[in-house]
């Protein structure tokens, strides 16, 4: 790419080319964001990374939500967080495979 300057010449204004330096620095722009609600990112990022609710979960093992807690009292249930301080009881997609996979009650 050739970088277009104005150069002075004889009280009139010329377009004048030059060349680009070798290995000098271009300004980029960074990559567009996706919008919050965009669902592609999810593959790009791969399953491991989706937050699931705990009624998403019960509804995946087909148990009732009482189960669930029961399992949490006993300490056998998948593990589960807050991501926020007093937001939904969260659980992500691999927790659950793990806990799938150790041979779940």
């Amino acid at each position: 790419m050739t970088d277009i300057s104005l150069a002075r010449t004889a009280g009139s204004r010329q377009r004048v080319k030059s060349p680009t330096v070798a290995g000098a620095r271009t300004r980029r722009t960074p990559p567009a964001r996706e919008p919050a609600n965009s669902r592609t990112g999810r593959s790009a990022r791969g399953a491991g990374d989706e937050w699931l609710t705990v009624d998403e979960v019960c509804a995946e093992l087909r148990i009732g939500r009482r189960t669930f807690e029961r399992w949490r009292t006993l300490g056998v249930a998948p593990r589960a967080t807050r991501p926020t301080r007093n937001g939904p009881l969260k659980i992500k997609r691999s927790w659950l495979e793990e806990w799938a996979e150790d041979g779940a009650t």
